[in-house]
């Protein structure tokens, strides 16, 4: 599997950044079929179940394990990048079915779809447009383009309005989400601050 490097840009680099982001961006395609028509409390033991599977992996890759994950080990060795092969982690994954848990729990299913499905696609799209039109980057974040933020504003506005949430709430909730995938910090963070503000917004405002 070729490795893609934190700084690396282009057209190679954005078509490898798609087939690394494709499975980052499953959870969005199955949230609204297992929320809405199965029910919450299968999809909290389905994000249970993958945060233990991303547990095992990080356990394994560590050598505190002896045998791969199922489906998480292999995962990883197809997303993780350049570095998180050296160091040996892949707390991403870990903190995105962590925050997924909490979302499916504290919000009603449609909520919590919408909050998936932008943690999920909403990252993908940014990354993927972010490596493809690198420049101009955003002024607080030379890492990350402009043109990888406003991708993931429209397609954070377009799941919201969707999904059915008032127009003034999805620009405000989509907005905050990207800024929030904005911010100077290292890329595994991502998958804190966007679930964690999707989170807070949803619980506490919306």
């Amino acid at each position: 599997m070729e490795r893609i490097d934190l700084y690396a840009h282009g057209k190679e680099a954005a078509l490898i950044e798609l087939k690394r982001k494709s499975i980052h961006m499953i959870p969005g395609f199955l949230a609204y079929p297992i929320l809405v028509f199965l029910g919450r409390t299968v999809g909290l033991w389905i994000a249970m179940l993958f945060f233990l599977l991303y547990l095992w992996n990080e356990l394994y890759i560590k050598g505190f394990i002896p045998y791969e994950a199922p489906i998480t080990t292999k995962t990883y060795q197809i997303m993780a990048r350049k570095e998180e092969i050296e160091k040996r982690h892949f707390m991403g994954a870990l903190y995105f079915w962590g925050f997924a848990i909490l979302i499916i729990y504290f919000l009603n299913p449609l909520e919590a779809v919408i909050a998936i499905t932008i943690a999920s696609f909403g990252d993908a799209v940014a990354a993927i447009i972010g490596r493809y039109l690198h420049k101009p980057k955003i002024p607080w974040n030379p890492r990350k383009s402009i043109f990888g933020s406003l991708a993931m504003l429209i397609i954070s506005v377009l799941i919201c309005t969707l999904l059915g949430l008032e127009l003034k709430n999805g620009i405000f909730i989509s907005s905050m989400a990207t800024l929030a995938e904005s911010l100077p910090q290292p890329s595994v963070i991502d998958e804190v601050t966007v679930p964690g503000i999707l989170l807070l917004l949803f619980f506490f405002i919306v």
